[in-house]
């Protein structure tokens, strides 16, 4: 059997995600790349047929950090993104003795977004394609979303799958206007917690937009096989997996100064983290390897094997976020988390999205302060107390079922079909 034949029979198999058409789906971060929302809207996405799908993405050799899988869900992929030899650095030039800034990065996006843009169009156009899906992050292909979805009229659906203004360093002014279009001309909005649903639909009151929808889509639980590894050393040996940068590092350090505390004399944890980042990267984050701390890159079925085998997994937010980002973050490993059966400990801000959500199925121990100390209080507890460890296990079993993968999907499913009016 041809490989396009294999394809097909596959797809066969899966429900239409639209039974009349597709979408033209524009999303960056897709598989092989590897950050979180691209392992998320690839396991959306993988468990529909979608015959007449179109997705735009980048170029995973322009990523620093890449995957050893491919991506699961069977549909036409273009890669688009800046040629390689464009200017990766932000330079300047001299204009009559005034040192004036030239984001040459940013002028390749706009680029590769204008690009995307004119493609999209067309597909939009001359194929079947009933509306346009665009994945947030990535400002430049949301820019292209907004150029195609103007000239075409047809339905827009935004997924965003990170705090979007309010979290970029600079050029606000601009994603302002961006973001100003996109809320009145979506027909549906996908968010990824009930935090973040409340802070959209707070900016779709400030600017006066009235009946839009705004959909949650919890992070999916696709099963996995699950390869036998050695257990992680340590007692209790703590486990995180995925990137690490300026969402989990201040969390992750007080975790790491928590080790040595006298409150957990006569133990021996060892935290171990499992990253596609390397060292240098980690470190400019005040993130250390030790004695007690061992980083290591793996591939994502290493880092779920790690997840069955490790005494303690670490969920971080950190403390020092913009109020938003800890607000509504939802970190995209924690469907695996939760299937790990292992005890979870999170740490992160009180009004956190993680810590209350944690609080409220009691599938963690939660530590919202600051502090090494409670953190090392609950390092204790876990590892000492197996009644604690049984509660928040069974508990965690429970909340799974929230991320289960038919049940995300169904109601995608249904808000994609309302947003572009299939029956």
């Amino acid at each position: 059997m041809s490989e396009a034949a294999a394809t097909r029979t596959v797809a066969a198999t899966r429900p239409r995600l639209l039974e009349d058409g597709g979408l033209v789906v524009l999303a960056y971060c897709f598989p092989p790349i590897s950050v979180g929302p691209s392992f998320l809207i690839d396991r959306l996405l993988s468990g529909f047929d979608l015959t007449d799908t179109l997705l735009f993405a980048g170029e995973p050799d322009r990523f620093h950090f890449r995957d050893d899988r491919g991506p699961a869900t069977q549909v036409e992929v273009r890669r688009r993104d800046v040629p390689r030899w464009w200017p990766q650095d932000d330079t300047a030039v001299t204009v009559r003795h005034r040192r004036v800034p030239l984001r040459l990065r940013a002028v390749g996006n706009v680029l590769v977004a204008l690009r995307v843009a004119v493609e999209a169009t067309q597909a939009l156009r001359n194929t079947r394609a009933r509306g346009l899906l665009v994945v947030y992050p990535k400002q430049h292909f949301l820019l292209a979303a907004c150029v195609a979805a103007a000239l075409t009229r047809k339905p827009l659906l935004v997924y965003f799958m990170d705090v979007y203004v309010e979290a970029l360093p600079r050029g606000r002014r601009v994603a302002r206007i961006i973001e100003r279009y996109v809320l009145r001309r979506a027909a549906v909005l996908f968010a990824m917690s009930d935090a973040h649903r409340e802070q959209l639909e707070a900016r779709l009151r400030a600017i006066g937009v009235q009946g839009a929808r705004v959909v949650e889509i919890p992070h999916m639980f696709a099963p996995v096989e699950v390869v036998a590894i050695d257990p992680a050393p340590g007692r209790p040996s703590i486990v995180f997996t995925g990137a690490i940068y300026g969402a989990q590092a201040d969390a992750i350090r007080r975790l790491i100064d928590a080790l040595d505390h006298p409150m957990l004399g006569g133990l021996d944890p060892r935290l171990h983290l499992l990253s596609p980042m390397d060292a240098q990267t980690v470190a400019s984050f005040g993130v250390r390897t030790g004695a007690r701390v061992q980083l290591r890159a793996g591939s994502s079925v290493e880092a779920v094997a790690t997840q069955r085998v490790g005494d303690i997994l670490f969920l971080p937010i950190s403390f020092d976020l913009t109020p938003d980002q800890a607000r509504t973050a939802s970190p995209s490993k924690l469907p695996e988390y939760l299937a790990a059966r292992r005890p979870i400990l999170v740490h992160a801000p009180p009004d956190s999205y993680v810590a209350r959500y944690a609080r409220a199925h009691g599938f963690a121990e939660v530590v919202d302060v600051p502090e090494v100390e409670a953190v090392a209080a609950a390092v204790r507890r876990l590892a000492t107390d197996a009644a604690r460890r049984t509660e928040l296990v069974r508990a965690a079993a429970e909340t799974l079922g929230r991320h289960r993968m038919e049940t995300v999907a169904a109601v995608f499913r249904a808000a994609v079909r309302d947003a572009v009016g299939a029956t």
